[in-house]
């Protein structure tokens, strides 16, 4: 059995993707830029290869005996050059089949820098040859792990969500989908847009990890210029500061976002919930941030 690359495996998706992989069997092979997290990936018993996408000769090597490879890649203006980069490498080392992660509304002419750097690598990778499925996941409940700080000395979640309701997605509902891409049958040309059960606005957000963590937490809607600032003050890049502004103003406007069944019928059991990744999470919650 050939293997399968995970890039991005310390990461949110890549992670939950590597130990999908495992619990199924699959013969996997991690992907990391650093050399510390290869050897903690070794002393687990998963062979780890250290590479970076800006690097061709370690990308070959990364990719070769490869069959398979999960296509993941941190927010940055260097996703087309280095996953369209990644797709032509692994196309000459004789990969079968990648798995990208994408985003929700990738577009080519989307308001979102990420929609339309995500939606060019779509394009390269649909008129590659390969085999592929594409992931388009809404916004990932992990990403409710910045507000630790403010749940822990304030009592408080701040955002520029508004009444919003968005069908946030637990990254382990993306890991378990892109394993099941990887190994089973009925999945090649497919694109999934992955969302959780239901919609739910950033009250509920704060009700839910309340309740979780035994907690007043209250939600604190701020201006969009607020949000921005707050966010480059946490070392954000402008552009993504902006994308996510944009993000939110568009789920202002559109108040409800419905949820989609593909987690559903790809698994065959219901996307992870809020209340259940609240629960789940709570001890990260409990925990003081740290820097």
């Amino acid at each position: 059995m050939k293997p399968i690359l995970v890039t991005g495996a310390t990461g949110t998706t890549g992670s939950a993707t590597l130990q999908y992989l495992k619990v199924k069997g699959a013969n996997v092979r991690a992907m990391t830029r650093d050399k510390a997290h290869a050897a903690g990936f070794e002393a687990r018993g998963i062979p780890a290869v250290v590479a970076d996408f800006g690097d061709p000769a370690a990308l070959a090597k990364a990719l070769e005996g490869v069959e398979k490879a999960f296509l993941v890649h941190p927010p940055s203006p260097e996703i087309p050059q280095h996953e369209k980069a990644f797709i032509h490498a692994a196309k000459k080392a004789g990969v079968k089949k990648i798995v990208k992660v994408s985003i929700i509304g990738a577009d080519l002419h989307g308001a979102l820098h990420l929609a339309r750097w995500h939606a060019e690598v779509e394009s390269c990778l649909k008129s590659s040859g390969l085999a592929y499925t594409i992931l388009r996941p809404h916004s990932f409940l992990q990403n409710l792990l910045a507000n630790v700080a403010t749940i822990q000395h304030e009592g408080a979640i701040y955002s520029d969500n508004g009444d919003a309701k968005i069908p946030l997605i637990d990254a382990r509902d993306i890991g378990a989908v892109a394993a099941a891409a990887l190994t089973e049958e009925g999945h090649d040309g497919k694109v999934y847009h992955l969302t959780g059960p239901a919609a739910v606005s950033f009250r509920d957000v704060a009700q839910a990890v309340g309740k979780a963590i035994g907690k007043d937490i209250q939600y604190v809607d701020v201006s969009d210029e607020a949000a921005r600032q707050g966010m480059m003050g946490a070392g954000f890049p402008k552009w993504l500061a902006d994308d996510l502004v944009t993000l939110n103003q568009l789920g202002r406007q559109l108040g409800v976002q419905q949820p989609t069944s593909d987690v559903d019928e790809v698994l065959g059991r219901p996307a992870h919930s809020l209340a259940d990744f609240a629960r789940d999470y709570a001890r990260a919650f409990e925990m003081e941030a740290v820097g």
